[in-house]
């Protein structure tokens, strides 16, 4: 059984604007720090979704270390969606980490074919621990 070591929720306090289909992040942890070398992250995001206008799917992904590594811990396929649609998605994914830095997660949406711009609402959820490896 793993121990856990830390753990971190966040909610997106203002909209994140998606401009056409420039991935966007939304939801983001603080930044978790390891007390051993290695560790398994778990991560789950809830995003609500304003879909812009042409948009044929939408693309969400939880995301390491944004401003640094910027690795996809998951690999959520495109979900279908119509223009005017407002979907809540919920993504999750887990992250072996070996070196043990610290690490923040986030969780992007990236709208597909879209001619007009969408949001990612707030009040979108993000929350990540890390456990022993």
């Amino acid at each position: 059984m793993s121990q856990q070591f830390q753990a971190d929720a966040q909610l997106l306090a203002a909209p994140a604007t998606i401009t056409t289909t420039t991935e966007t992040q939304g939801p983001k942890t603080n930044f978790l720090t390891p007390p051993y070398g290695s560790f398994k992250a778990k991560v789950v995001a809830v995003v609500q979704v304003v879909v812009g206008t042409a948009t044929t799917s939408l693309t969400v992904q939880i995301r390491r270390n944004p401003n640094g590594e910027n690795v996809a811990i998951n690999g959520f396929a495109s979900i279908p969606v119509t223009v005017g649609q407002q979907p809540v998605i919920t993504v999750a994914g887990t992250d072996q980490v070996n070196d043990g830095r610290s690490v923040q997660y986030v969780a992007t949406v990236t709208q597909i074919a879209a001619t007009g711009n969408g949001t990612i609402n707030a009040g979108s959820y993000i929350e990540a621990t890390i456990l022993s490896g």
